[in-house]
């Protein structure tokens, strides 16, 4: 073998046969419902794009100003889905053959789906199915950035303005009562090895309040929470518990 050749080695944390999910997520889902559908004009919000005519239903992925049928994204950071559909009916939007969206009834036209996320390492394929066809495949990339990939959980604490923040204690909790810390590094980047499963998560900082979030920790892939991000508050760290809705059942 090569010197310089690179060669991933799965730790047992990332087994995909340990896959324990909360009631009522979605196994195997890429974003658990925090997907909303709205009808939107790309070109009348001057996006660039290629539509193929052939195609009934047609599936995109937005960067910058493009819209395109194939793209990448940054691990902990959330992306735009674009769907045009040629009929009235149902949608039903899958990432490889997981279900991971559906819209009850909807008239042709051009859709935005917003609240796509990075929350996991690697490929995904989206298609949706609609009127009893299939969109085309489109494929996404989501790549590490400056997150950590040694660890099941990774996840990133910044202010306000998006810069990290370094030295923010970082807490995760479950209803097994299970209690797991860590220090955010100096891109306020932190990373955790914890078994699958629903968390509370949490973050700590002088000078800075914080709204807890919640994260899915998918068995097989590394998993990325949302950011936290801290307001400026003129004490010590202080945490809006109040402001989290109910985690566990």
């Amino acid at each position: 073998m090569a010197a310089d050749q690179a060669v991933m080695v799965m730790p047992d944390y990332l087994s995909p046969y340990d896959s324990a999910s909360p009631q009522g997520y979605q196994t195997g889902s890429a974003m658990p419902s925090r997907l909303m559908m709205e009808p939107a004009d790309p070109a009348g919000e001057g996006l660039l794009f290629e539509e193929n005519k052939s195609l009934a239903n047609q599936l995109y992925i937005q960067m910058g100003n493009r819209i395109l049928t194939e793209g990448t994204a940054m691990l902990g950071e959330d992306y735009v889905l674009w769907a045009r559909v040629s009929a009235r009916g149902g949608l039903q939007l899958f990432d490889y053959d997981r279900l991971i969206f559906s819209q009850l009834s909807i008239v042709p036209g051009w859709y935005r789906i917003s609240g796509a996320y990075g929350d996991s390492l690697g490929g995904h394929l989206y298609r949706f199915q609609f009127a009893g066809l299939s969109s085309n495949d489109l494929t996404v990339l989501v790549s590490p950035g400056g997150y950590p990939t040694a660890f099941s959980l990774t996840g990133r604490v910044v202010d306000e303005s998006g810069q990290g923040l370094s030295g923010a204690r970082v807490t995760l909790t479950n209803s097994d009562g299970g209690r797991f810390s860590t220090i955010t590094n100096e891109g306020g980047y932190y990373g955790l090895d914890v078994a699958a499963g629903l968390y509370a998560v949490n973050a700590q900082h002088p000078g800075y309040a914080f709204t807890p979030g919640q994260v899915q920790v998918m068995g097989g892939v590394v998993s990325a929470a949302r950011p936290l991000i801290g307001a400026p508050f003129s004490g010590p760290s202080i945490s809006r518990a109040g402001a989290l809705p109910p985690v566990f059942s």
